[in-house]
């Protein structure tokens, strides 16, 4: 097993109350070790964090956040300087009904993403036009993402998109979609790109199997990027 990575064997069968503890053991392992440097260095104050997450979350994610605004505090970023993020292509409605259920099981504000609404220019994508992330992270001072991976879920595409252009307006949802239509390759490209304008301090990110991973999402993104890369040419 690698370093940062964490083995749940129960994930492999539906999540059901053994194997939510194993899960969530499993995240305080990746946590602890991530695979580019502790949590210790990359949160040096106790930064605004925006933990940006999928609105479509279940128990697993529950838990995954559980974990980690744990051990955000642990390391200095107390519970009150740290929010939720709803993002991703959930139905609004949807999203809206999990607020109340999330804020209840952690503690800190829960807050919904709609693409519709006015953003802020994080910096600019490959076409030269706008990055414009959801407003509600103007203020964030670090960024943390996490999602599964599973096949089933969308593969690495669904953590590696929750940013952009899952958390970004409309009009940059739209400039994301006409650039990289029907090219995989291109797409990661921009993916990449919009990270190094907004970068995303930590990602978590399961896979089927139950391997947990934490690492800067430069370098998850860079590895999902180079994996996907190698299968398009196996095919």
């Amino acid at each position: 097993m690698t370093r940062a990575a964490c083995y749940a064997p129960a994930l492999r069968r539906e999540m059901t109350g053994r194997a939510l503890p194993e899960f969530r053991a499993a995240v305080r392992a990746a946590l602890a070790a991530p695979l580019d440097g502790s949590l210790t260095a990359r949160f040096v104050a106790p930064c605004v964090t925006a933990l940006v997450v999928h609105a479509d979350a279940g128990d697993e994610l529950v838990a995954g956040l559980s974990e980690t605004i744990a051990a955000l505090e642990r390391v200095g970023v107390p519970r009150g300087r740290q929010y939720v993020l709803l993002a991703g292509d959930a139905a609004p409605g949807d999203a809206a009904r999990r607020v109340n259920v999330l804020r209840d099981a952690l503690g800190v504000p829960v807050l919904v993403h709609e693409a519709s609404r006015a953003g802020f220019a994080a910096g600019r994508l490959p076409d030269g036009s706008a990055l414009e992330l959801d407003d509600e992270l103007r203020e964030a001072e670090a960024i943390v993402v996490l999602a599964s991976i599973a096949p089933e879920h969308g593969g690495p595409w669904h953590a590696a998109s929750l940013l952009c252009p899952g958390a970004c307006t409309a009009l940059t949802r739209s400039a994301v979609a006409r650039a990289t239509s029907g090219d995989t390759g291109v797409a990661w490209g921009w993916v990449q790109a919009a990270e190094r304008e907004a970068p995303i301090d930590l990602i978590v990110w399961w896979d089927a199997s139950g391997i947990v991973h934490a690492a800067s999402g430069r370098v998850a993104l860079a590895t999902w990027a180079s994996g996907d890369a190698r299968a398009r040419e196996i095919h």
